[in-house]
C-alpha cells in the first residue's frame, strides 16, 4: 500500500501541542472565568433592609418568639401556651388574652413592647378578617 493511505487522523492536527498557545488560552480562560465570578457575585448581592413591620401574623409570631426568648418564664409561658398555640389553632381570642397579659408585664424592654404591639395589630387584623359579615366583633 502507498504511504499516503496511512495518514494520521485529521483530529490530531487540531490537537497539536503548542506550549505558547496553551499558556495564552489558559490565561484568557482564567481571566474570563474570574471576571464572571467577580461580577456575578456583585450582581447577586442583596441589600438587607430592616423590616419596619411584619407583613403576616406568622412572621410577627416568629419575631415575638425571638423577642421573648430572654424574657421571664411567665412571659414565655404566656407566649407558648397562649399566643403561639392560639394562633396555630385559630383561637384568636385565647391568643389575644395571652398577648394582653404579655403586654402588661413590667419587665419587658422597649423592643419587646414594640414587637408585642405589632403582633397585637396583626392579630386584630386577623380577627377582623375571620369575622363573617354581619357578626359583631368579639
Amino acid at each position: 500500500m502507498p504511504r499516503e493511505a496511512f495518514k494520521p487522523a485529521r483530529f490530531l492536527d487540531l490537537i497539536s501541542f503548542d506550549p505558547v498557545k496553551k499558556t495564552i488560552s489558559v490565561c484568557l480562560f482564567s481571566l474570563v472565568l474570574g471576571s464572571l465570578f467577580v461580577f456575578g457575585g456583585a450582581g447577586c448581592h442583596k441589600k438587607t433592609v430592616a423590616q419596619a413591620e411584619p407583613k403576616t401574623l406568622e412572621q410577627g409570631v416568629a419575631d415575638l418568639r425571638a423577642a421573648v426568648a430572654s424574657a421571664n418564664p411567665q412571659v414565655q409561658s404566656n407566649f407558648f401556651n397562649g399566643v403561639s398555640t392560639g394562633i396555630r389553632y385559630g383561637d384568636y381570642a385565647k391568643a389575644s388574652v395571652a398577648l394582653q397579659q404579655i403586654a402588661s408585664d413590667p419587665s419587658l424592654n422597649d423592643q419587646q413592647k414594640k414587637v408585642v404591639n405589632e403582633v397585637g395589630d396583626l392579630l386584630k387584623q386577623a380577627i377582623e378578617g375571620n369575622q363573617a359579615p354581619g357578626q359583631p366583633a368579639h
